[in-house]
């Protein structure tokens, strides 16, 4: 059986600098991120790139939070290249809990579990008639015919246990290999070496 498991992370999104949404700027502030349009933020004013003017500065964190979504390495607007690295955006366990959350991939979990218990119920009924069916004959003596059926029964048991752990690994693979696809697929973009404006005005540590 074949079940197919829902990606609930979109494609990089072709998202623009200019279409960054525009925050209230203090009247006192003369710089401020262009991402967030915010000088209000805990964290440093820092400038990249080769842009000049007020486009220069930016949140380290607004940025890296910008390449991650558009899936760039490079500013748009010089096109100077970062120097950047990638990290996963979630831990293992985290990332089986954001995977389950959403409701296509919950509810082919469900199903297949519905499938599952169906499967070893079916399993242990067939399993237990045979060693019932195996100790019968075993107290009817050792005849040919007696033989012959005990080892009909074995290889039907043996059979409904192959069948089931197939079934059984065909599942856990469905629902396995989408995650772990996904999993490592989402990543964090993030700066290794940034060149940091040291300019002696107070405004740029906010």
């Amino acid at each position: 059986m074949t079940t197919t498991s829902v990606n609930i992370e979109p494609e990089f999104e072709e998202v623009s600098l200019s279409e960054e949404p525009q925050r209230q700027r203090s009247s006192s502030d003369s710089i401020a991120c262009r991402i967030c349009q915010s000088a209000t933020e805990k964290s440093r004013l820092i400038s990249p790139c080769l842009c000049k003017g007020s486009l220069r500065y930016v949140h380290r964190d607004c940025l890296e939070h910008w390449l991650s979504r558009s899936g760039l390495t490079h500013c748009e607007l010089c096109l100077h290249r970062f120097q950047t690295y990638t990290t996963l955006r979630y831990g293992c366990m985290e990332s089986l809990c954001v995977w389950y959350r959403h409701p296509g991939n919950r509810s082919l979990l469900v199903s297949d579990a519905l499938i599952y218990a169906v499967l070893s119920f079916i399993c242990f009924i067939l399993t237990m008639i045979c060693i019932l069916v195996l100790r019968f004959q075993s107290s009817h003596g050792n005849t040919l015919q007696e033989t012959l059926a005990s080892t009909a029964v074995v290889c039907f048991l043996l059979l409904v246990l192959i069948v089931y752990l197939t079934n059984l690994f065909v599942l856990a693979k469905d629902h396995i290999i989408p995650w772990y696809r996904w999993w490592r697929s989402s990543r964090r973009i993030r700066l290794s070496e940034i060149t940091l404006d040291d300019a002696s005005d107070p405004s740029l540590v906010v």
